[in-house]
């Protein structure tokens, strides 16, 4: 019989039997003892579940603590040593459970006789030895009667349902009167309650079954993570030691190459050397002969020589030394620009959909790198002396514009005189007062509908809003502060400080220029432009999706800058994927200040008017707090707010126009919100000249206005008549 085998009976600290029992709201019992160690605290957290539970809410577990002294009793008995009677000391051979006293057989006759009426119950130590401890604990308590703590031998019979108690008879009469107590009999009730306590364990039972089943996933999760983990670590081992083969083994060629330019090139000047010698030593012999025959030589053997002399002398007169430059060489050793710390790849976590939970995720192996620097430096022999940059191919231009080389803005201008006058140049009439026009409510325009939509080419049907403007709810998305540090105001300036906030993380990382700048950055640890945003982008995948950038005036500036830088390295279909929106907060104060008498907008304006405080003009990261804390007192956000990377590149494209007084700038902005681009309106343009660009903006009427939406089209036909006809005139030339 093993009596310590119940779970429910033992400490979850010490693992022995509960001494001093105290309840926690989890419903788990410890000893008193063993909480003694969060005296401290006004909390007491449970060592099994870890839940909290306020000091003041812990009980006593009288329940335990009785239990724990009947199996003492149990204990007594199942020794198998002789008990003495509780009375006179003499062998027991019974115990009476009411009194909880063992008895001797005259001690237990005359128990019988004195308290026959209390019926209480007696059982003899022989039979309570056979007992398992749940026999004995269920005996013990039921066959117990409970008396009234208030009215002596009163048992306890009647259930007050008012004041919550156990009472007897007497208290009724005297302390629970009817009618302002309600009470029933005591056995109901508790069996009422069991019965309602049982229905609850069997609802938890069921949902333990789910948690179980939640369980076993997880833990089988953590299996398959750890077995991944050891699978990618092999990856990465196999990577490391490819790579330093392929580089020991390139640096065996280079040395082998070197040499045998050495050799060739030595070969040679060898060669050169012993012909100089040579021509050296007959120059000599001939001023020796020549000296020797002016000298000594008589009439008759002068005449005999000369023409053999003379002979010999025109061949050596012809003779040229030659160029020694010609054979001088410089061999250098060109460090590719591959960074070398990239050439393995990053670590990108997965959120695995499938399953309904982001508990689960999985790493797998992602090259960061353009794949074609990697494949064209391994399968093709770069001399040395090469660089890197020449072999691969040139990086791609971020600004959309048109196909033809030399057709801009600037160019149009300059047209032949005798080309393209059949242009009304009363079509390029421009007139600043008509850039008067709304911005708001484009989303509605978009799903506008039109009965002649199923007769538009795909160039000329109506754009979908939320293809193009991001539909999120801004106060579910992560949010991530972020701000650049640039070398200027210059047409394409350089990143050399980068740095974000979401929550509690944050990032921060300098760059390093491509030329030697004087700029007062913060002290951190500085990488090439390729590390830095392959890094960048990697803090992004660690934030919960869908996530969104809020920067200040970042339509206009650090958007694009950092898509353009993005775009360069190949990594911007990167960021589309891990960003779901943009949110400019200078759009946002402008919109949510439009009532105070705030003129001035930049983060520098609007930390000093809100916030009270300094904007930190040469420390990102302290701007992106500031911009964090700013964000907070220019709340809400509303999705009119926000901006997707189409809308931009849209923006973007349409410069071409906006530089050549084709449309203006407010109209180009409406235009982008609804994603028009450039490549649309071309597309139009030359599906159809007359209607094309009037079938595609139509749904624009209340966006531009009549006039506004006119004069747009309009100005747009007669750019791509001029750039056409420069086309043409470039063929002509």
């Amino acid at each position: 019989m093993a009596l310590n085998s119940d779970k429910s009976l033992q400490c979850g600290v010490c693992s022995s039997s509960i001494t001093s029992p105290k309840l926690l709201s989890c419903l788990h019992s410890f000893c008193q003892t063993c909480l003694s160690d969060q005296d401290g605290s006004h909390v007491i957290t449970c060592p099994t579940c870890h839940q909290p539970t306020e000091k003041a809410e812990v009980k006593d577990n009288k329940l335990l603590s009785d239990l724990q002294s009947k199996l003492d009793i149990l204990r007594q008995i199942c020794r198998g040593g002789d008990l003495s009677c509780s009375c006179c000391n003499a062998l027991a051979g019974s115990m009476c459970f009411e009194c909880e006293k063992f008895l001797c057989q005259k001690c237990f006759e005359a128990h019988q006789v004195f308290i026959a009426k209390d019926s209480h119950s007696v059982e003899s130590l022989e039979s309570l030895k056979v007992m398992s401890s749940q026999e004995f604990l269920a005996t013990a308590r039921k066959k117990r009667q409970p008396y009234c703590p208030d009215h002596d031998k009163q048992t306890i019979s009647i259930f007050c349902r008012t004041c919550a108690k156990s009472i007897c008879t007497t208290c009724t009469v005297l302390m629970h009167k009817p009618p302002d107590h309600e009470y029933r009999d005591i056995k109901q009730e508790a069996q009422e309650q069991k019965d309602n306590l049982h229905k609850m364990c069997t609802k938890l039972c069921k949902k333990e079954d789910a948690f179980e089943d939640i369980l076993k996933k997880l833990l089988n999760l953590k299996g398959d993570h750890q077995s991944r983990k050891k699978e990618l670590e092999e990856q990465i081992k196999v990577s490391v030691n490819e790579a330093m083969r392929k580089v020991e083994q390139k640096g065996e060629d280079l040395l082998k190459e070197l040499e045998g330019i050495y050799k060739g090139m030595d070969a040679k000047m060898s060669k050169k050397v012993l012909h100089m010698e040579d021509v050296q030593k007959r120059i000599e012999g001939s001023k020796d002969l020549v000296e020797n025959i002016i000298k000594y030589a008589t009439d008759e053997e002068v005449t005999e020589l000369q023409k053999f002399v003379k002979s010999s002398l025109q061949q050596l007169q012809r003779s040229k030394p030659g160029n020694a430059d010609a054979l001088d060489f410089t061999v250098e050793f060109k460090k590719t620009d591959m960074e070398q710390l990239n050439l393995l790849g990053s670590l990108v976590v997965h959120k695995d959909m499938a399953t309904g939970t982001n508990l689960e995720a999985s790493c797998i192996a992602a090259s960061t790198l353009n794949k074609i620097k990697r494949e064209r430096q391994d399968d093709e022999d770069i001399k040395p002396g090469t660089s890197l940059a020449s072999v691969l191919p040139p990086k791609r231009p971020y600004t959309p514009f048109l196909e033809k080389p030399g057709v801009g803005p600037a160019s149009l201008n300059a047209l032949p005189p005798n080309v393209g006058q059949q242009i009304d140049d009363s079509l390029l009439d421009y007139n600043d007062d008509e850039c008067e026009e709304t911005q708001s409510g484009t989303s509605d325009m978009l799903n506008s509908g039109d009965e002649n939509d199923g007769d538009m080419s795909a160039s000329q049907s109506p754009l979908n809003s939320s293809f193009f403007k991001p539909n999120l709810n801004i106060e579910t998305c992560t949010l991530v502060f972020f701000d650049l540090m640039t070398t200027g105001q210059e047409q394409a300036p350089d990143i050399i400080q980068l740095s974000a906030i979401s929550q509690d993380k944050t990032f921060e990382v300098s760059i390093l220029p491509p030329q030697q700048i004087e700029v007062r950055v913060n002290a951190v640890q500085t990488k090439t432009r390729t590390e830095a945003l392959t890094a960048f982008l990697a803090f992004l995948r660690t934030l919960v999706q869908p996530t969104i950038l809020a920067g200040h005036n970042i339509w206009k500036n650090n958007c694009r800058i950092l898509c353009r830088h993005l775009d360069e390295l190949g990594l911007k279909d990167q960021l589309q994927e891990l960003v779901s929106g943009f949110l400019d907060t200078e759009s946002l104060a402008r919109d949510n200040l439009k009532y105070k008498e705030i003129k001035k907008f930049s983060q520098q304006d609007l930390a000093k008017v809100l916030l009270k405080k300094t904007y930190p003009a040469h420390n990102t990261l302290a701007a992106v707090r500031n911009l964090q804390e700013l964000y907070q007192s220019l709340r809400p956000a509303q999705e009119k707010h926000l901006f997707s990377l189409v809308q931009l590149e849209a923006h973007i494209s349409l410069q071409p126009l906006v530089l050549a007084m084709a449309v203006t700038k407010p109209s180009a902005q409406t235009l982008a919100q609804q994603g028009i681009s450039f490549e649309t309106m071309k597309r139009a343009y030359q599906e159809d000249p007359k209607k094309g660009l009037k079938h595609l903006l139509r749904h624009l009427h209340n966006e531009l206005g009549p006039n506004r939406l006119s004069t747009t089209i309009r100005h747009t036909q007669a750019f791509f008549i001029k750039a056409r006809a420069l086309e043409m005139g470039n063929s002509i030339h």
